[in-house]
């Protein structure tokens, strides 16, 4: 009660020197028995100078007591809109204290990440040097493989040759005999016993393998327009156009009965051949005398007049003609009187003015038709 009385004075106070104590209102108090022991209290405020129910001191004692709690309420309301805000405070720190200990989190996973990358790398880098170590070690065990398997090639290669020099394989068809199939240059023992050696070239695939090649011309880059001498010793390239060499083919016709093969090639890709039974040469003793017969094949018979005839050169003429058939027609062969094959001739190209002087085989193409490809090769029966 003594602060609504002060608050009231107060309150006059403020309303000027229009006031003055005489106009304060009367604050009456009443008690009334509520109870043995219980009273109720009850004040009452009368203005003495205005008995009517109009008392100006107590509206603005009124107005401002309303005014007192509308202030007490709003400050109240900012109290908990402050109380609000330091929870949002508090919240809001407590988000940054954990982004900021979840960025602490992060930086540590990433370091212990990066870590681990880093001991990873040096794994693999030491992975990496073993795999290299092992592939030089794989590579040195390939090289010192590829040196044995060298090693054995050349050893076989050896045993191969001391085997043919102990069993002398005279010619091609007893290289075909004891394993070898493949067409290439091989070497033979005619004599036998392993003496005497000559390299020859072996065709292991025509009509059953096994010839012994004398003889080839594919292109002209040989010069067959020779002496006797080139003739006997033999000349070109056993892989390309050469000669084998009379001697030679005394020494492999002489030990047993052989056929002759010859396979011809014209320039528009037509191929004939013809085959003879026998075919035997003698030695320098007797001219390199020729023995052929028996023919059969596709081409025509263009040797049956050359049988029994001696070889003749441009510098030996051994031919049964008044002239030199050999520099006539430009060969090295068993001319008669002249010829009507003339296989060792000037590599014309196909068609030639020229009479005769081409590789000519007359039974199948004519003396002005110079062929393409030619093969004389010998197997005996």
């Amino acid at each position: 009660m003594g602060r609504l009385v002060l608050l009231a004075l107060l309150t006059l106070l403020q309303q000027g020197s229009a006031a003055n104590v005489k106009n304060l209102p009367e604050i009456v108090h009443h008690e009334t028995a509520i109870g043995d022991n219980e009273v109720m209290g009850q004040c009452t405020v009368y203005c003495a100078s205005q008995p009517t129910a109009s008392c100006p001191a107590l509206d603005h004692l009124l107005l401002y007591l309303s005014t007192q709690d509308s202030l007490q309420g709003q400050l109240a309301q900012l109290k908990n809109r402050t109380d609000s805000l330091d929870g949002q405070l508090q919240q809001l720190a407590q988000q940054e204290l954990n982004e900021f200990q979840a960025e602490v989190d992060l930086k540590a996973t990433v370091e212990a990440l990066q870590v681990t990358i880093s001991s990873q790398d040096s794994i693999i880098q030491q992975q990496a040097a073993a795999l290299q170590q092992l592939s030089n070690t794989i590579q040195q065990q390939a090289s010192m493989l590829q040196q044995q398997e060298t090693t054995n090639r050349q050893q076989a290669t050896t045993l191969q040759q001391l085997e043919d020099k102990v069993n002398g394989p005279r010619d091609c068809l007893e290289l075909l005999n004891t394993g070898h199939t493949t067409s290439d240059v091989y070497t033979i023992y005619p004599d036998g016993g392993g003496k005497s050696p000559i390299h020859v070239y072996c065709d292991m695939d025509t009509d059953g393998g096994g010839w012994t090649l004398l003889q080839r011309r594919q292109d002209g880059s040989v010069n067959f327009y020779l002496d006797w001498q080139a003739y006997k010793t033999g000349f070109g390239d056993l892989r390309g156009e050469f000669w084998l060499g009379n001697n030679n083919l005394h020494r492999l016709t002489v030990q047993d009965v052989y056929q002759l093969r010859v396979d011809l090639e014209d320039f528009e890709g037509n191929s004939a051949y013809a085959k003879y039974s026998t075919f035997r040469v003698e030695d320098e003793l007797h001219r390199f005398k020729l023995t052929v017969g028996g023919f059969s094949g596709t081409a025509g018979d263009a040797m049956a007049g050359h049988n029994s005839m001696f070889f003749s050169t441009k510098d030996r003429d051994n031919d049964a003609s008044s002239s030199h058939c050999s520099q006539t027609y430009k060969g090295a062969w068993w001319y008669n009187s002249c010829h009507s094959a003339n296989l060792n001739g000037l590599y014309l190209v196909g068609a030639h003015v020229s009479n005769a002087d081409g590789v000519n085989w007359y039974e199948w193409k004519g003396h002005h038709y110079s062929l393409k490809h030619t093969e004389m090769k010998i197997r005996p029966h």
